[in-house]
């Protein structure tokens, strides 16, 4: 193993423990956060950021073990991660495409929160750099596993500005609907990364 092989990895430890701190923190106040207004596509985002942080875990354990020349289970734990990160964008999708349905179907309306909308804002200020950083790695270290990791993160970003979105719209014009419709466009986001997680792309 080169130097520059190993400060990768190392690097690459960092990072998905960053992610793991950041969405675990994020993401349980965002569940809270959405358990008490209602708010679905809060839900989404929230339960997003802790997957994100079940599977970048896995990925902690792998690039440290790498990085101390123990990498006999390396293939497997990228495995793992990999199809947990699909079964778990399947069932997130699911879940929100049902309660989407229901929400819009009965008129049902969330209520807004200051703190969701901070919520929604700061995770746009940090997740774009762990993105972007994970994705080099993964390209360097040719690993699917911190590949299929940043595009969880940067999912993240996209359900953010999705969850965000319909926070305002709702806020500012009352529509009550923007917030399952944010929920269904959520669930699509993740039923296709779902599919490409699943299917080794």
């Amino acid at each position: 193993m080169t130097d520059r092989h190993a400060i990768a990895l190392r690097r690459a430890a960092g990072l998905t423990a960053a992610t793991v701190v950041w969405n675990l923190s994020v993401g349980i106040t965002a569940v809270t956060t959405a358990v008490a207004t209602g708010s679905l596509a809060l839900i989404g985002f929230g339960v997003n950021a802790v997957v994100d942080s079940s599977v970048s875990s896995l990925l902690v354990w792998r690039f440290r073990a790498a990085a101390s020349g123990r990498s006999e289970h390396a293939e497997a734990v990228e495995r793992l991660a990999v199809r947990v990160a699909g079964a778990a964008f399947t069932i997130i999708a699911v879940y929100l495409s049902v309660q989407g349905a229901r929400a819009l179907l009965a008129g049902k309306r969330a209520d807004t929160s200051v703190f969701g909308i901070a919520e929604g804002v700061a995770a746009l200020a940090v997740l774009p750099y762990l993105a972007v950083a994970k994705y080099r790695l993964a390209r360097q270290l040719h690993s699917r596993a911190l590949h299929a990791d940043s595009l969880l993160t940067a999912s993240g970003i996209a359900l953010a500005i999705v969850a965000l979105a319909s926070l305002l719209v709702q806020r500012a014009t009352g529509w009550r609907s923007a917030d399952p419709v944010g929920a269904l466009l959520i669930a699509a986001a993740l039923a296709w990364q779902a599919s490409r997680s699943l299917c080794g792309r």
